[in-house]
């Protein structure tokens, strides 16, 4: 879902200042399906076809989060089977309007050995939307046809209709036939909270059994709830705080939560990482504190940022299993050359212990945007945080 509202937010150069995510059903088989729904630039035809096709991006800017050019299509492929885009876009004057579906149901059905994206497209610079035709009227009603069978609407005027809501440009992305667990019951859970979105299997851990009251109040924070709440964990997901845009959850906006802003006794403290040209003037800045809830509330991590966006979320650098550094919370912040790398950290408690793999670079992110790349800068740079860390813990307490 992330990368999903990184592609919105990236649209705030363009001028978006929305990005709507909900749940609706599918009138075909009642069943859940999520929507995401923009008002940035949209995509014209041309646009549409590289954003649904494999290994292909068109962001180069560096103050764009997206780079790789298969978030798209591995974050709709991981929530669901298929997945169905409506986009309003104007490019040179010319109004156009294009669907495009992308159906591993389709393809796994009608035994395809390549991956066949069917899309039609209309141009609206008119009164009415004209079909545009590239090869022959017969390959357009094919893909027509085809988007038809497969996808939730049976006509094609129930496909013009989803535009009704996009107005004059912008995107909405329809995924449906959502993953099921091993009990066969979807992993996304819809009726928690009738204004959020949560991980069923993580949402549910522990609630069939009564907890201490210092867990149920650990639980209750953020550090905790991120793991399956999306309301939680996209309010923590950019570290900026945005002027003129919202991310709107089921109806209700998000507020953005920085933990910077609740630190006691904040600290800012620079270094410069070792690093080699055309890096060699990057220098590094990390606020440190302790969470307002400390020492009643244990928790401790790392929250990293890269180009305003979390990649990894309360990363525990003292793993030695000692208290040093317990609730003890910062921001690091890189600016490297013409970008800004930024680290949020805040540490874990001694009882939750971080497990996972590190596969970091120190610039760049993996490409799902879960972690970095592990190079020995990062590890240079994770051992200067940890004695930071510790240098800050004992100051505060010895």
């Amino acid at each position: 879902i992330a990368e999903l509202l990184d592609n919105a937010v990236d649209e705030v150069q363009n001028g978006a200042t929305f990005v709507k995510v909900d749940r609706v059903n599918i009138m075909k088989d009642n069943s859940p399906a999520l929507v995401f729904l923009d008002d940035g630039g949209g995509m014209d035809p041309e646009s549409l076809r590289k954003c649904m096709s494999l290994g292909y991006s068109t962001k180069k800017a560096n103050k764009t989060i997206g780079q790789y050019g298969n978030g798209f299509k591995t974050s709709t492929m991981r929530l669901g089977a298929d997945v169905i885009v409506f986009s309003r876009a104007t490019h040179e004057s010319k109004a156009t309007q294009s669907i495009g579906l992308l159906s591993y149901t389709y393809l796994r059905k009608t035994g395809q050995d390549d991956v066949i994206v069917p899309m039609i497209d209309f141009d609206i610079s008119g009164h009415w939307a004209e079909p545009i035709i590239y090869s022959s009227q017969d390959d357009w009603a094919f893909n027509l046809k085809t988007i038809l069978e497969w996808s939730p609407f049976a006509s094609k005027s129930e496909l013009l209709q989803q535009f009704e809501d996009i107005g004059p440009h912008g995107t909405k992305v329809i995924i449906y036939n959502l993953w099921m667990n091993d009990e066969g019951v979807y992993e996304l859970s819809f009726d928690d909270d009738e204004e959020d979105i949560c991980l069923r299997d993580e949402a549910n851990s522990g609630s069939l059994k009564k907890l201490p009251k210092k867990v149920l109040e650990r639980q209750s924070h953020i550090s905790y709830r991120i793991r399956y709440s999306l309301r939680a964990y996209a309010s923590m997901l950019y570290l900026g705080k945005f002027d003129n845009f919202k991310i709107i959850l089921r109806g209700k906006p998000i507020q953005q939560f920085h933990i910077a802003d609740e630190l006691k006794f904040p600290k800012v403290i620079s270094y410069r990482p070792q690093v080699s040209a055309p890096l060699k003037d990057a220098t590094a800045e990390t606020t440190i504190g302790f969470i307002k809830e400390a020492p009643a509330l244990s928790v401790s991590g790392f929250n990293v940022y890269h180009k305003n966006r979390l990649i990894r979320p309360f990363w525990k650098v003292t793993g030695d299993g000692s208290l040093k550094g317990n609730g003890v919370v910062g921001i690091h912040t890189l600016f490297v050359g013409f970008f800004l790398l930024i680290f949020f950290l805040t540490y874990i408690s001694h009882y939750w212990m971080y497990t996972g793999v590190l596969e970091a670079n120190f610039i760049e992110p993996t490409h799902d945007k879960q972690d970095f790349e592990r190079s020995t800068l990062f590890v240079r740079l994770e051992s200067k945080l940890k004695q930071m860390t510790l240098e800050y813990w004992f100051v505060s307490y010895m």
